[in-house]
């Protein structure tokens, strides 16, 4: 495995701690999967990146297409919602650091 030396701004580097911390894991690892991510932008559709970094993240999850009828019971409905409950501001930040990069 070969190392980097990378120099960031101090405040860069405190938000990547924080996000680290956040994450429950190292600094090392969350550059880890951000140069990864990067290392493929040139090759993956905007699609792909996004969902790339869903999987990283613990976030992707693959439904498959469910009948026209009958529709979901309350209860599975609420499962879905739950399920997924407190990812909206972190798809929110997904979405736009790839944009910033458009």
């Amino acid at each position: 495995m070969k190392q980097l030396l990378i120099r960031v701004d101090d405040e860069v580097h405190a938000r990547l701690r924080q996000r680290a911390k956040d994450e429950g894991r190292s600094v090392n690892a969350l550059l880890n999967e951000l140069v990864l991510i990067a290392s493929q932008v040139d090759r993956e559709s905007a699609r792909d990146r996004i969902r790339s970094r869903a999987a990283a993240m613990g976030m992707l999850s693959v439904i498959p297409p469910a009948p026209l009828s009958p529709p979901l019971s309350l209860k599975q409905y609420r499962q879905a919602i739950d399920g997924a409950r407190g990812w909206g501001q972190i798809i929110d930040d997904i979405l736009d650091e790839d944009r910033e990069r458009l």
